[in-house]
């Protein structure tokens, strides 16, 4: 699923509905993401969620993706 065209919400809230929405009528066994502010969101809703460790980004790379989805949210 992605993101609507204009739709600029940080990924944590965008996420947040999405998962929402498909637990209306289906049970979440558990949500994989690599953004822990995503994961904390998720948690705090009463989901079960899990960390992806296995794509290695460089610092840089982290900060600038975290950037794109929670400052402009554009991913």
């Amino acid at each position: 699923m992605m993101r609507g065209d204009g739709d600029r919400r940080p990924a944590a809230q965008v996420k947040l509905h999405v998962v929402r929405e498909l637990a209306r009528k289906r049970r979440i066994a558990v949500v994989v993401d690599d953004d822990a502010r995503v994961l904390a969101t998720l948690s705090d809703a009463g989901f079960t969620t899990f960390a992806a460790t296995w794509e290695a980004r460089a610092f840089v790379q982290d900060r600038a993706l975290d950037q794109a989805q929670q400052g402009d949210g554009r991913t």
